[in-house]
């Protein structure tokens, strides 16, 4: 074999410029600044000094480093030259034989290559695999072509790194093949093998062949699972047809009694002597606070009945009726009687699903369903769909109601008046108006706990405040003493958007004034912000919401969800939502509700360590990552479920109140709801659960306490509010409106009057 000198190397202008444009020491005239080479000069540099392509002479290093630079620029030419004859000579010597020699990437390295093909049941074709291994181009140099040909053809590593990767192949084809199983569809082996296949059409090295079937693999699987487990949902619970998930339900006999009428007109009155006539019964209630009414009002009347709420459980000794929040029901217990209060909510876009499963589910024999007259065509249709006898009770209110023809001013607000806001922060703001006029106020809204709005209720009731600032918790399970329903606006918030008031939350907040028995008749109308026209129109406005085109909205319940995970084989929480929320329901009066605040959940939960039947418990549970206080508490339950490590009650909710304002003892009372729930899924971690409800009382003793000592500090002040000079209540100097309420000083432009 014929080996070039480096005399013969240096010949080659172009190699030798490949080598030398790497090289750190050296750089050209033009990143100099300079026109010529002989330029460089000045700066102590000189031209390389070997032979050069023509047009890229301009080539320069340091004077005293340019023989060195030179014979190491000669060197690595002339291993260049020796790999690429070596090259050469392997594709002649190699011609053939299952080992080829290709160049590495280094320059003075080579790339032995061998290959073999694997043939695998189920698979479209054979899978080439080639490994190689590097060789440092003195290794082989010198060797005639027999020897090379040997050297290479019977290279020990090079044929085991080959028998390794046939191996680990074809172990990964078989566990692949054990994970897909036996299949009665088309997600079968070969399905998967196909996919496989195409990886290795083009690529043909092992490991990142291994590499890319792990990330093919957990696609199909995935796929393979939610396409398994939607047709699952849609063959074994099919939401089209909702009702048969409760067959009990179906087999009752059931009677629906629909109880509709404005506010004030005795639908409860009416549905509480059925239950008291019954030996068996439930009540069904939107709010916590509203089952605790009912609950009182049975048990003083001689019902023993038991109170049952996502956050709070009262057995009585005896009981045969309980009074719970909507979503408590149990579809499996037969009643003779079961009410359904504030059925419109079936419309919510938010909770309707809740009353979706108890209008279906609940295993009653006759079952009343109370609510505004506007639900009477959706019950209608629903009571044909599930071939039931249907009874309708029409009630008038018992006290007239009228609007105010004009706007009022807070200069207006009389006792006995409830004014509407629409947010925590203006029930506040419109609470320290009023007062600032010189009346006592109580408020009413939904972060308030039950405990604390009765007694902010009975406050008003009293007389102890004069007049009650509320959100439109107030339309539900509170029957106050109001005079007149003053709106200070007609938009809310619901969530998503700014929008107007429906008109049938208008009647049931309106609805609340002129209580029988209080007044000969209510009032409602607009303070501060709106117009009385505005309002009429609002009121007349049809309300599309029970309309021939509403859906229902249904859910999921844990039961499904768990029956799901065992059917398609995975605890993937994300992946099960989505299965429920692509659900076929066209052609039904169904629809899958808004599933994100489940998946946000079920994501939370993946990111975990912990059991599947925790993560059940925990999708489930009630709270909004979307409030701070309920994300704080989820993700405190998260790290003690996890680790094993329980959480005692003083490290949720401190011993001394005494320093907190109401925002922090909203937030506290919200923190024992969670816990006392957390307690009842998992009482080794939450272990304090009755310590729990007796710091519930203590915080809204003390919620009560301030909210009540706020109205006295205002009712001992001056009329108009603050000291003199001082902020208002909103902002505003002396008391007066914060800017945005009708009677805030106008900005005036312009030279000052006289």
């Amino acid at each position: 074999m014929e080996v070039s000198s480096p005399e013969q190397a240096v010949l080659d202008p172009d190699l030798v410029f490949s080598v030398a444009r790497h090289h750190p020491e050296i750089t050209t005239a033009g990143r100099l600044g300079l026109d010529r080479v002989e330029q460089a000069l000045a700066y102590g540099m000189v031209p390389l000094g070997l032979p050069l392509p023509e047009g890229k002479r301009d080539l320069v290093v340091m004077e005293d480093r340019r023989e060195a630079v030179a014979l190491e620029i000669e060197g690595q030419v002339a291993r260049l030259i020796r790999r690429r004859e070596l090259l050469e000579q392997g594709r002649r010597a190699l011609d053939g034989a299952p080992v080829a020699l290709v160049a590495a990437e280094a320059k003075t390295r080579v790339r032995a290559r061998t290959s073999d093909e694997l043939n695998f049941p189920d698979l479209p074709g054979p899978i080439k695999l080639e490994v190689s291994r590097t060789l440092d181009i003195d290794e082989l140099t010198g060797l005639e072509d027999a020897e090379l040909r040997e050297r290479l053809v019977n290279d020990p590593q090079l044929a085991q790194a080959l028998e390794q990767a046939l191996t680990d192949v074809a172990q990964r084809l078989w566990q692949l093949r054990e994970l897909v199983g036996e299949a009665d569809d088309s997600w079968t082996f070969e399905n998967l093998g196909e996919r496989l296949y195409r990886i290795c059409r083009s690529n043909h090295q092992p490991n990142d062949i291994l590499r890319r079937w792990e990330e093919v693999a957990d696609t199909w699987l995935r796929e393979r699972a939610v396409a398994r487990g939607r047709n699952f949902v849609n063959s074994e619970f099919d939401f089209a047809k909702f009702e048969r998930l409760f067959p009990r339900a179906r087999t009752m006999g059931r009677k629906l009694v629909l109880v509709i009428g404005p506010t004030n007109s005795g639908k409860t009155h009416r549905a509480m002597t059925a239950l008291r006539q019954a030996e068996t019964g439930f009540y069904l209630a939107p709010l916590r606070l509203l089952a605790l009414e009912v609950m009182d009002r049975l048990n003083r009347d001689g019902t023993p009945t038991t109170l049952l709420t996502g956050e709070e459980e009262i057995r009585v000794p005896d009981a045969r009726h309980t009074a719970s929040t909507i979503e408590m029901l149990d579809p499996e217990i037969p009643v003779d009687v079961a009410v359904i209060d504030e059925i419109q909510m079936l419309s919510d876009k938010d909770r309707g699903w809740a009353w979706t499963a108890a209008l279906m589910g609940v295993a009653a024999r006759t079952v009343y369903l109370l609510g505004a007259p506007e639900v009477l065509p959706l019950i209608k249709r629903m009571a044909h769909h599930l071939n039931e006898p249907l009874e309708v009770v029409s009630l008038e209110r018992k006290s007239p109601l009228h609007m105010i023809e004009q706007r009022l001013e807070y200069e207006d607000v009389r006792k006995g008046d409830a004014l509407i806001a629409f947010s925590r922060r203006n029930v506040h703001l419109v609470r320290d108006m009023v007062q600032a006029k010189g009346l006592t106020a109580a408020v009413i809204y939904g972060a308030l706990a039950p405990e604390v709005r009765r007694r902010e209720a009975e406050r008003f009731t009293s007389g102890e405040a004069q007049v009650v600032v509320a959100t439109d918790a107030i339309g539900m399970g509170l029957n106050l003493p109001i005079r007149r329903v003053l709106f200070t606006t007609l938009e809310k918030f619901d969530g998503v958007e700014q929008r107007e008031l429906l008109p049938t939350e208008l009647k049931q907040i309106a609805g609340r004034a002129g209580r029988y028995g209080h007044h000969e008749a209510g009032e409602f109308g607009i303070v501060g912000k709106g117009t009385a026209a505005r309002l009429q129109a609002l009121w007349n406005r049809p309300d599309n919401a029970f309309g021939p085109k509403t859906m229902l909205t249904v859910r999921p319940t844990r039961a499904m969800v768990a029956r799901l995970a065992g059917r398609i084989g995975t605890h993937n929480m994300q992946l099960l939502v989505d299965c429920f929320a692509a659900a076929k329901t066209a052609g039904s009066p169904y629809r899958v509700s808004d599933l994100s605040s489940l998946r946000r959940l079920a994501q939370e939960l993946d990111e975990r360590d912990i059991g599947f039947e925790e993560k059940l418990s925990l999708l489930f549970m009630p709270c909004d990552l979307e409030k701070e206080v309920d994300a704080r508490f989820f993700h405190q339950m998260l790290r003690a479920v996890e680790s094993g490590e329980p959480v005692p009650l003083g490290l949720v909710v401190p011993l001394r109140m005494d320093r907190l304002d109401d925002y922090a003892l909203e937030e506290l009372s919200r923190s024992c709801d969670l816990y006392y729930w957390a307690s009842r899924k998992f009482a080794r971690l939450f272990p304090d659960r009755k310590a729990v409800e007796e710091r519930r009382g203590q915080v809204a003793g003390r919620l009560s306490e301030l909210l009540a000592s706020t109205a006295r500090r205002r009712q001992g002040k001056p009329h108009g509010g603050p000291r003199p000079g001082g902020p208002g209540p909103n902002g505003g100097p002396g008391g007066k409106p914060a800017p945005g309420f009708r009677g805030a000083p106008r900005k005036r432009y312009g030279p000052k009057r006289g």
